[in-house]
């Protein structure tokens, strides 16, 4: 049975495939895990890229010792094909979904910008008790602000350039909703253009957010792509 490995993305957590996982367990070995200092996870580290992907890259060999696969949504696929940089062997194939490729100052100050802990809580009061109740080792505001150091130490280098992405060797299907407002369908669409191995897929009517997804269409594409 192929394993697949669910990597969330920022401010998330393993908790948001559980309904995924519930429908393709039966056909699957899913396994869904938390980065440093989110959900359950007590490890600290400083929040950066190539930190989250060293703690990828030392779970996929202490745990697996077959080539596996990876959906990363968001963050969680920025970091699966930055470690698919680094090490290729580890994986059978990377599915992403909403995952933001570009970056540079500007769009890091700009989506930093939308991560104001006092404006959250009374526009989003909500979406900070879910980060309160999700997040048990990190209070919600630390965690906010060691996310948006991460965007910014990511505005100031983004090492999935295009000549990185060229050397991925491993399968990669890179995707989005089309109404989607953080990530844009060329910035995907350039990213899938640069992959050896590449392939595209878009979801019809569907935002950012990961419960806005239609999971059973989603998993139509996860399904095809690992049979592929």
């Amino acid at each position: 049975m192929q394993t697949i490995l669910f990597l969330h993305g920022a401010l998330g957590s393993a908790s948001q495939f559980d309904s995924i996982i519930s429908k393709l367990n039966p056909n699957y070995n899913c396994i869904a895990i938390n980065f440093p200092k989110h959900g359950d996870n007590s490890i600290d580290c400083d929040f950066t890229i190539s930190n989250f992907t060293d703690y990828l890259i030392q779970y996929l060999e202490n745990n697996f010792t077959e080539k596996i696969f990876i959906f990363g949504y968001s963050m969680g696929g920025y970091i699966a094909l930055n470690a698919a940089v680094r090490k290729p062997e580890l994986f059978s194939g990377i599915i992403t979904l909403a995952t933001k490729f570009n970056w540079d100052e500007e769009i890091a100050m700009h989506e930093t910008s939308m991560l104001n802990p006092d404006i959250m809580e009374q526009k989003i009061p909500a979406f900070v008790q879910q980060l309160k109740n999700t997040h048990q080792y990190l209070d919600w505001r630390e965690l906010i602000s060691k996310t948006k150091n991460l965007m910014i130490d990511l505005g100031n280098f983004s090492p999935l350039s295009k000549s990185a992405l060229q050397t991925i060797d491993v399968k990669v299907m890179v995707g989005l909703g089309d109404k989607d407002n953080m990530v844009s369908i060329d910035e995907t669409l350039n990213t899938f253009r640069e992959l050896k191995n590449g392939s595209f897929y878009l979801l019809p009517n569907t935002k950012h957010p990961l419960e806005k997804v239609n999971y059973e269409l989603l998993i139509a594409h996860v399904d095809s792509f690992i049979k592929s």
